[in-house]
């Protein structure tokens, strides 16, 4: 019924899905690793710059063909992991991006295009595993050259753009540390929000042009009543990328657009958030806001 082309046909389409998946999130080891965390897996994010190597790795043997029967079984199982926990996260945690490919994926894809894709790919998996003739492959040498290649530059590039997530490190360490505790009036926030002391704010810092900011937008629209009373966003970027938020989020909140060197005075880092109550800075998040359950969860609220 499978024709061996059609089943190599399958491996590749499979592989490169995997590829384009790990080169995208390698792009940021520690976005993936905030994205993890997102979905409620605790301290395993510290496994993400594996996950991405062997990821990339398990793609270029079923692209380059090396022992496919082998290979799609892990395939398999590693999409199964991949599925069972972006389930949980969007389910348990309210999580709505999948984050399967990285940078290179865009923000509106809807969970249920998600869970299609990799069930389809579930069973492309299944079918190589069960239907691939089970003959002895001996891999020529240059896809053994090119495979340790690709590994090792994957490993570096992993280890290069990985950060420790903010709940594993010194608060002392993180960037924007110098807010904790701080009344807003001794911070430059108090340029641009006026709190009362028995109300609750967040102040989001964002730029038009930072992937990790984008991917946090549909979790800033749902703080305000679920979390605190009033969401102070304010962004930074040229007119350009401006037009392009706007066409592709259609924002329902005011924005309050800064220079770079305005922004500077408040952050270096995107995204930037900051939970005020008692007109005082009690938390601030650095990278990829979560989800209001999340972070509820995490901070006790």
């Amino acid at each position: 019924m499978f024709d061996k082309r059609i089943l190599n046909i399958y491996c590749v389409i499979i592989g490169a899905l995997f590829l384009l998946s790990g080169v995208g999130k390698l792009m940021d080891a520690g976005g993936f690793g905030n994205l993890l965390y997102q979905y409620g897996l605790g301290y395993l994010v510290i496994l993400s710059p594996i996950i991405l190597v062997f990821e990339i790795s398990l793609g270029l043997m079923l692209v380059l063909l090396i022992n496919p029967r082998r290979y799609s079984l892990f395939a398999f199982i590693l999409l199964l992991i991949f599925t069972a926990s972006f389930a949980y996260g969007h389910f348990k945690n309210g999580v709505n991006d999948c984050g399967c490919f990285g940078t290179l994926q865009p923000t509106n894809i809807s969970p249920v295009f998600s869970f299609t894709r990799n069930f389809i790919l579930l069973g492309m998996c299944l079918i190589v595993r069960i239907k691939y003739p089970s003959e002895k492959i001996t891999a020529h040498p240059w896809k053994k050259t090119v495979a340790l290649g690709v590994m090792a530059v994957s490993l570096f590039m992993a280890g290069l753009t990985y950060r420790v997530p903010g709940f594993l490190a010194p608060a002392i360490n993180q960037p924007n540390s110098v807010y904790q505790n701080q009344n807003i009036k001794n911070t430059a926030l108090s340029g641009y929000i006026k709190t009362s002391p028995d109300s609750t704010y967040l102040v989001f810092c964002f730029s038009y042009t930072c992937p990790h900011c984008l991917n946090s937008i549909e979790n800033m629209r749902k703080y305000k009543g679920n979390v605190v009373d009033r969401v102070v966003t304010l962004a930074t970027g040229p007119d350009s990328s401006f037009l392009s938020f706007d066409r592709n989020f259609h924002p329902d909140f005011n924005i309050r657009n800064l220079s770079p060197v305005e922004m500077g005075k408040l952050t270096d880092l995107f995204p930037a958030a900051f939970y005020i109550k008692h007109d005082s800075v009690k938390v601030v998040v650095n990278g990829e806001l979560p989800s209001f359950v999340v972070f509820k969860n995490q901070y006790s609220l």
